[in-house]
């Protein structure tokens, strides 16, 4: 078994006793979560019950669902390892049907763990960390709405299943366009109409698979802060999922909060040079850091997927180039993953990064999960 969170910062006995005592104490706040799973867990007897058939969606799911019958216990320890508050995760926001599937999987999720708890209201994720319990809050990455379908916004922020929904996601939409679109309009009268709706009932508006022009409108737009939950910069390494220093400067104008990933692929040219770590993930935080100021930078890891190497191309590859927006120029490789982040129970790596890099007790705080729980408070309740 692999030992985990042990990344090589050469810190002293001191950080590290006060890396902990901050992964510990603070409220952590991952705005994009794959789930708590480890490719390490996948015995050849679990192998065995996953079928061959399985499509991504069944195979992500398979161990939560396992848990979910009382047959997999080390789903909550291993959320209990992460040390991770709180998760933002969640489904499609396109019909009627769809919304009502989500939040129906949602409340089963939760009524199956008394150790998770639906976030609508930033006190019930302060509640969850002093109970020592997660809190989940609703996402909406994927948005298909029509303009006649804007009143499912609403359900969805009612039944908590879309806290945050972004504009477009990678290709374009009846609101904007998205990152991997050939071109980008900007926002439509539809998204701005989105936008002002999302901002009455109280949803964030999320731009990390927006295309420039429609973040950058979205931004202008909104009364609210907005949030780039999961991305990186362009000025470090330029990939159409990467935020370019306007639209960084466009979300932090707002009040809003921008999360760091800790996709390789996303950070780094890792076909051509050195083996990515943990090493780059930080770099894109001081990066935004000093671009946008510490009050708007925050984590959203979005990687690693907790499944083998062998299954993620077999599921994920095929509907990444069929459905999702993505292409071969993209040079998409779903099993690889940071040296430093390759399980969940690695997130106290970023902690112990940021204390390698000097930051202090409070700016770790803040980007941890602070800076998002402000936003969330402000704009949900």
């Amino acid at each position: 078994m692999a030992e985990y969170g042990r990344f090589p910062f050469g810190l002293s006995q001191e950080d590290e006793a006060r890396a902990a005592r901050l992964h510990r104490d603070s409220i952590i706040v991952d705005m994009v979560y794959q789930g708590p799973c480890s490719p390490d867990v996948w015995t050849e007897q679990l192998r065995a019950e996953l079928p061959d058939s399985a499509d991504y969606g069944a195979a992500a799911t398979f161990l939560m669902e396992k848990a979910v019958r009382g047959e997999f216990d080390e789903y909550r320890t291993l959320f209990d390892a992460s040390g991770a508050t709180t998760m933002l995760t969640g489904g499609v926001l396109e019909t009627a049907q769809g919304l009502l599937d989500t939040a129906v999987e949602t409340a089963r999720m939760i009524n199956a763990f008394d150790w998770l708890r639906p976030a609508r209201r930033a006190d019930d994720i302060r509640a969850a960390h002093a109970e020592g319990t997660h809190a989940l809050v609703g996402q909406c990455q994927l948005n298909m709405l029509r303009p006649s379908d804007l009143d499912l916004l609403d359900a969805a922020a009612e039944l908590g299943v879309a806290h945050t929904v972004d504009c477009a996601y990678n290709t374009a939409t009846f609101i904007g366009a998205g990152c991997t679109e050939k071109n980008d309009p900007g926002l439509s009268a539809f998204g701005n109409t989105f936008v002002d709706r999302c901002n009455r009932i109280g949803v964030i508006v999320d731009t990390a698979h927006s295309g420039p022009n429609t973040t950058i409108d979205a931004c202008a737009r909104s009364a609210a802060p907005v949030v780039a939950t999961h991305t990186s910069a362009a000025a470090l390494y330029k990939c159409d999922r990467a935020k370019s220093d306007e639209e960084l400067q466009a979300i932090a104008a707002t009040g809003g909060v921008i999360g760091v990933v800790t996709v390789p692929f996303f950070l780094a040219d890792i076909a051509t040079g050195p083996a990515p770590t943990i090493e780059l993930t930080l770099d894109h935080i001081d990066y935004l850091v000093r671009l946008v100021g510490i009050e708007h930078v925050g984590i959203g890891t979005d990687w690693p997927l907790a499944l083998p190497a062998d299954v993620l191309e077999r599921t994920l590859l095929p509907m990444a180039m069929s459905t999702m927006g993505f292409r071969p120029e993209h040079q998409l490789d779903v099993s690889s993953t940071l040296d430093g982040f390759r399980d969940y129970r690695d997130l106290v790596n970023i902690t112990r990064g940021l204390v390698a890099r000097g930051y202090t007790d409070q700016q770790v705080e803040m980007i941890l999960g602070g800076n998002f729980l402000r936003v969330f408070e402000q704009v949900v309740g």
